[in-house]
């Protein structure tokens, strides 16, 4: 990872900081958006092929399946959970959206490995992005730790994170239309 950009001057929140380590983190994440207003998290994935709907649906039930077992696991109530997709001839474009509540680094993890398990052959990475495993820990601590501060504060800015060439850009969306 080469570097993360924001506005100089800028004091990086919780929120700035959570979607920075969670695109560092996991290279199979394209982009990540935060809606403070909702309190939501919104994770995006390319898949490189047209996936079919039976496919899709399988993929949903089990994520669906998996996520309820951890939310209920911690003890929480499942809030906001929706899979949302969209096709071109050659890609599919797939959106996880999660309360930030009920979402824990657990889930995270299970949701990153079950869309590699589904699609690993024709997800997009970015080649540069390799996490080195003795990071590994440490940054899903500081991921846990992030994902609890962000539910106890409140956070205005929308924000949206994304990757390119080895960089995490993020950006304010407050003047992007909802």
């Amino acid at each position: 990872m080469k570097g993360i950009f924001w506005k100089e001057g800028e004091a990086f929140s919780n929120s700035m900081s959570l979607i920075a380590f969670l695109l560092v983190r996991y290279p199979e994440i394209a982009s990540v958006r935060f809606d403070p207003d909702q309190k939501t998290l919104q994770f995006s994935f390319v898949v490189t092929s047209n996936i079919g709907e039976a496919q899709l649906e399988e993929f949903k039930d089990n994520l669906l399946m998996s996520v309820e077992s951890i939310v209920e696991l911690h003890g929480r109530e499942l809030e906001r959970f929706e899979i949302q997709t969209a096709h071109d001839s050659s890609m599919t474009f797939l959106e996880i959206i999660r309360d930030i509540d009920s979402l824990s680094q657990e889930e995270i993890t299970l949701m990153i490995s079950l869309v590699k398990q589904t699609f690993e052959s024709v997800l997009l990475l970015d080649p540069e992005d390799v996490v080195q495993e003795e990071d590994i820990m440490m940054q899903e601590e500081m991921i846990e730790h992030m994902l609890e501060d962000l539910k106890d504060s409140q956070q205005e800015k929308r924000l949206i994170g994304f990757r390119e060439e080895g960089r995490v850009f993020i950006f304010n969306r407050a003047n992007v239309q909802k």
